[in-house]
């Protein structure tokens, strides 16, 4: 349901062109008053006139007419649910109806002339409601004048009854950003949305790894994971632009499609806002969606529904929430560029409801994403570009039980005399720095939310020193937010100032040689490690 002004959006179009293309039963209500807000539909179209610019869209039925009318209007509105009901495809129903009011209580409706204003209340639907009750008998004066007396008792019982509700808790102001668990340790459930309220249950796993067979690199432990969760569970469901007979751009569906056909491995049309918003729908079903956004760039365009998909279980009080794992990959590779080669994960960090991992290892890229196909919360997995065939990244599978929890970091070098934080392919260049030097601890953090705070703080409590390397730009990157809780927490433990490495406040340059000079590299790390270890 929407105005006139809502068929402008691009969600609009997504949900149209997804509609109309697979004939699913939707109904596209419009009321069309003929403005958004002060802007006329001459504006937001051709002419003025959204339907009828869309007749030529195939397997759209389209039923048009008159809002105000008490006769017609119900047919309207019963045709189209009869063509929606009857499995023929979608039905875009436009009612057209006047705008009484401004669009808020400030809106004095300058913009429109008198006439065009007088012209709207004399369509008023309730005075030919009226007529239209009397003169079938079905009312008289008297017995409308009841009812409107009713109306607004009602009315006022309901304004008395709001103005005498307390305010809202203040100590509850936080809950249900994530899902929780109650007092007896069973999870807090939603009431619509996910695996868990129709009690599905997963199988047993474990924190401890189990190596078996060669060493994979990161893509084919992803791939391996994505069958096996497919396998043991029918409601996942992968999808994204070429993820179907192709596998994928970077061919982490490889195979899927074929071995679990069109209805849980398949393409979609190249609309980021539609790949979210179908997911969604898919995840208040009952569903575990897994959409892929093709490179970290293209999560722009669908950055609204991102956006509400994290704020649904505390906007609704943790009666609605959407989990899926949305699977991104990005950051630098072979070369660079704008758009394919950004990493700009913090944004995803800031998108309140948001998990996010970025796993730099086949290991971890197994453990972190089994976790988030069964977790009760929405997750950003972040597939780093480069990690997917690298050497280093490589690892033998860790066993289809293999789990990590979100918010556990990895020590991968333990020392006394200073901390190493990182992520993503950081990861792989902070550890070769390390090589040979005295006292350096390394500190993988996996996720970014939750990320694991309790770990870091008390490594640089310990070593006094901290070095954080990260691919984002240096400005209001992730990094900033770790030096800033390692002042207020190890400040007095300090015995040299929180410096961070980062790529300058720039996007992902073309040329190999100018990546490399952006990024930080293995040397220039381990120069800041000798450096902080002298002070």
């Amino acid at each position: 349901m929407g105005g006139d002004s809502s068929m402008s959006t691009s969600g609009f179009w997504a949900a149209l062109n997804i509609s109309t293309t697979y004939k699913l039963p939707h109904l596209f209500y419009i009321e069309d008053n003929g403005y958004g807000i002060s802007v006329p539909q001459e504006v937001q179209t051709p002419g003025g006139d959204q339907v009828a610019n869309l007749r030529a869209y195939k397997s759209l039925k389209f039923v048009d007419g008159d809002g105000t009318d008490p006769e017609v209007t119900p047919e309207l509105i019963r045709e189209a649910v009869e063509h929606v009901r009857s499995g023929e495809g979608p039905c875009l129903l436009r009612l057209k109806v006047p705008r009484l009011s401004g669009h808020t209580c400030q809106d004095t409706q300058t913009y429109k002339s008198k006439e065009l204003i007088e012209s709207e209340q004399s369509r008023d639907p309730l005075p030919r409601l009226k007529q239209w009750l009397i003169e079938a008998g079905e009312l008289s004066e008297q017995g409308w004048a009841d009812l409107e007396r009713r109306a607004e008792e009602r009315v006022r019982q309901a304004i008395a009854s709001a103005e005498q509700r307390p305010e809202p808790d203040i100590s509850s102001l936080t809950r249900y950003v994530f899902a929780e668990t109650g007092e007896d340790g069973a999870p807090d459930l939603q009431l619509r949305g996910g695996l868990l309220p129709s009690g599905h249950r997963f199988p047993q796993s474990t924190e401890v790894a189990h190596p078996e067979g060669s060493r994979l690199n990161m893509l084919t432990a992803i791939r391996k994971t994505l069958y096996h969760e497919l396998e043991i569970n029918s409601k996942v469901l992968v999808f994204g632009e070429d993820v179907g007979p192709k596998g994928g751009v970077h061919a982490a569906t490889l195979g899927l499609h074929e071995r679990y056909g069109q209805n849980r491995v398949f393409d979609t049309s190249l609309s980021e806002d539609g790949i979210i918003g179908r997911s969604v729908g898919m995840a208040l079903a009952g569903l575990m969606p897994v959409p892929e956004i093709q490179f970290r760039k293209y999560a722009e365009p669908a950055a609204e529904q991102l956006s509400d998909t994290g704020i649904m279980r505390w906007r609704t009080n943790n009666q609605f929430a959407a989990p899926m794992v949305v699977r991104i990959p990005g950051g630098f590779a072979k070369r660079g560029d704008p758009w394919h080669s950004m990493s700009d994960e913090v944004e995803w960090v800031h998108k309140t409801g948001w998990q996010v991992a970025m796993p730099s290892n086949a290991e971890d890229a197994v453990g972190l994403l089994r976790y988030a196909l069964r977790d009760n919360n929405p997750t950003i997995y972040f597939e780093h570009r480069h990690l997917l065939d690298a050497a280093w990244a490589r690892r033998p599978y860790p066993g289809d039980d293999f789990i990590i929890p979100f918010g556990k970091a990895k020590i991968l070098r333990q020392g006394d005399n200073l901390t190493v934080v990182c992520w993503g392919a950081m990861v792989e260049r902070c550890d070769k720095a390390a090589e040979g030097l005295d006292g350096v601890e390394v500190i993988d953090l996996r996720t970014l939310q939750p990320w694991d705070k309790a770990t870091v703080v008390e490594s640089v409590t310990r070593t006094g020193r901290c070095l954080i390397v990260h691919e984002d730009n240096l400005t209001a990157g992730f990094g900033a937010e770790v030096a800033a809780i390692l002042a207020d927490d190890c400040f007095f433990s300090l015995d040299a100032p929180i410096r961070r490495m980062a790529t300058p406040d720039m996007p992902s340059p073309h040329n190999l040689h100018l990546l490399e000079a952006a990024l930080p590299s293995e040397q220039r790390i381990r120069e800041n490690m000798q450096d902080l270890l002298e002070i």
